[in-house]
């Protein structure tokens, strides 16, 4: 059985001849494990922990970016407008927002004359080379959803206001994000000729112990953009997988009666136990991650990470319907001996 033939099994919820596996990670991660197995390709790291899906998307070929110092520090304009520098934690860099740039915008009106992000500024025709770069994997595109890229053009404390007070507001800035995501998607899937697997948005829509927002709210300003994702993703031959972070049990039902096909990354908290998501809705989505990169991953031993990872294969991979991976991608907290410890749990099944 192929990679891609393993991973659209899971998807299906139907038992493959194994459990097909992810792999997601910060730089400076994959600088490590370069570096430790002596490797001049990150190609390399994946093949070696047998991994099943390769990200693939059109590159950026739009107005050049502008980048500029700002009290000694590199600033970076991304498409979207916003405006970051790179943060190091001390075990990696991570990107942080110093500019919003519709922090200031009051009115429908100038949400409308904003200059927004075209479907135009990428490359398609490059897509199909990836495609064929990479075989028989299975193959995911997608990037932040209509959700996360907001938080980027506006401040979350004035986005939830604008939610709260000014919903036409919020929700003309949500459908304008859904609408160029629509097109950018679609002509990504076109490139790709049949061979792009699965559609992925990023969403963070929870907290450690709940959701940011009740789902009267999710309903009103998410629902129906993530159906019309998922209908897209569908018309292509895709699978639909909707990232969110956090405790989402409760807007489950909601995202797979919108046509969701998989849910990721499955965070160790409340409400998101793998024995209960199996039990509630294993016969209708997938599930991708689990094994928790908060606690276990970063500080347990060898033979903790072994077992909680076979435990997580067992609960949420019964009868099939399960990817491997971390309940996020690998931060530098994680010792390289515990994620060959994940890797190798499967492969000891």
């Amino acid at each position: 059985m192929t990679s891609r033939e393993r991973v659209r099994k899971a998807l299906e919820r139907k038992p493959s001849n194994r459990v097909p596996a992810n792999f997601e990670c910060v730089g400076t991660v994959m600088e490590n494990l370069m570096r430790r197995y002596g490797y001049s390709d990150p190609e390399l790291v994946l093949e070696r922990f047998e991994i099943d899906i390769r990200p693939v998307g059109p590159a950026y070929i739009g107005p050049s970016l502008k980048t500029y110092e700002l009290d000694g520090e590199r600033i970076e304009v991304d498409y979207w407008g916003t405006h970051r520098k790179n943060v190091w934690t001390g075990k990696e860099f991570h990107g942080a927002v110093v500019r919003y740039p519709l922090d200031g915008f009051e009115t429908i009106e100038e949400l409308e004359a904003w200059d927004w992000p075209s479907p135009d500024w990428f490359d398609y025709e490059g897509v199909k080379r990836q495609c064929d770069a990479y075989g028989d994997r299975a193959l995911v595109i997608g990037h932040e959803g209509p959700f996360q890229v907001a938080c980027f053009f506006r401040s979350m404390e004035k986005l939830f206001t604008d939610m709260a007070l000014e919903p036409e507001f919020a929700r003309r800035l949500f459908d304008r994000m859904v609408g160029f995501e629509l097109e950018y998607y679609e002509r990504t899937l076109i490139a790709g000729e049949g061979r792009i697997d699965i559609l992925r948005t990023h969403d963070d829509y929870g907290t450690q112990i709940g959701m940011l927002f009740g789902l009267p709210m999710w309903r009103d300003f998410f629902k129906e953009n993530t159906r019309k994702l998922a209908d897209l993703a569908h018309r292509y031959g895709a699978f639909f997988q909707q990232h969110s972070c956090g405790a989402i049990a409760p807007v489950i039902p909601e995202l797979i009666e919108c046509g969701v096909d998989s849910l990721e990354p499955i965070q160790k908290v409340a409400g998101m136990e793998t024995e209960v998501l199996k039990r509630l809705y294993g016969d209708r989505i997938a599930f991708h991650g689990g094994v928790d990169t908060q606690s276990v991953l970063p500080f347990g031993t060898v033979g903790e990470v072994e077992r909680e990872t076979r435990r997580v294969i067992e609960t949420l991979g019964k009868g099939g319907g399960y990817i491997l991976m971390a309940s996020q991608g690998f931060e530098g907290d994680v010792p390289l001996e515990n994620i060959e410890a994940l890797y190798r749990a499967r492969d000891a099944l």
